[in-house]
């Protein structure tokens, strides 16, 4: 067993990122982590802001009033590592790091909190409301989604629990539904 030089907890041999801090225990992802704070603490290109999209016609009065609204309950987000929490709205939540090259924009950006370093892909997941509820789905990230302590098969959607654990590689994001 090997063990993890932050918290001192133990692992199979191979394990990249420890499941209890998070921090690099393989070689090669302490290399990774080094690297990508090195880079981090460089100074970042100046990006233009993207156009704002028009905002959508609204509909006849007659058809307003007939349609359901449909509700999506909020999703609070805490990234305990990094003691900071927010909520976020919304059918579909892209979950990533931000690239600057091509203007993607995660609504979850963990580009700030160490989603580099900790192997968070650039377009790793996607949380969306389908009938009733939450779900997660991997999308073919390069370190691996898990909920609850179980990893995800790319592609396929996973309910969300009202209260998850969700690792993104090595970063640890809870996640609660509000009622």
């Amino acid at each position: 067993m090997n063990h993890c030089p932050a918290c001192g907890a133990e692992h199979f041999p191979g394990t990249l990122f420890c499941e209890t801090c998070g921090e690099p225990v393989h070689p090669m992802a302490q290399a990774h982590v080094a690297a990508a704070r090195a880079a981090a603490n460089r100074p970042a290109r100046a990006r233009p802001k993207p156009p704002e999209p028009p905002a959508p016609a609204a509909p006849p009065a007659s058809e307003a009033n007939d349609l359901p609204i449909p509700l999506t309950p909020p999703l609070h987000v805490h990234l305990p590592h990094h003691d900071a929490s927010f909520t976020l709205n919304g059918a579909l939540i892209q979950v990533g790091r931000a690239d600057p090259d091509d203007g993607f924009a995660p609504e979850l950006d963990l580009t700030d909190y160490g989603g580099q370093a900790r192997g968070v892909s650039r377009r790793h997941a996607t949380i969306q409301w389908v009938e009733g509820g939450y779900v997660i789905v991997d999308q073919h990230s390069s370190n691996g989604t898990w909920l609850n302590g179980v990893r995800l098969v790319a592609g396929y959607a996973y309910q969300i629990p009202p209260q998850a654990n969700v690792r993104l590689g090595g970063l640890l994001v809870q996640l609660s539904i509000a009622d």
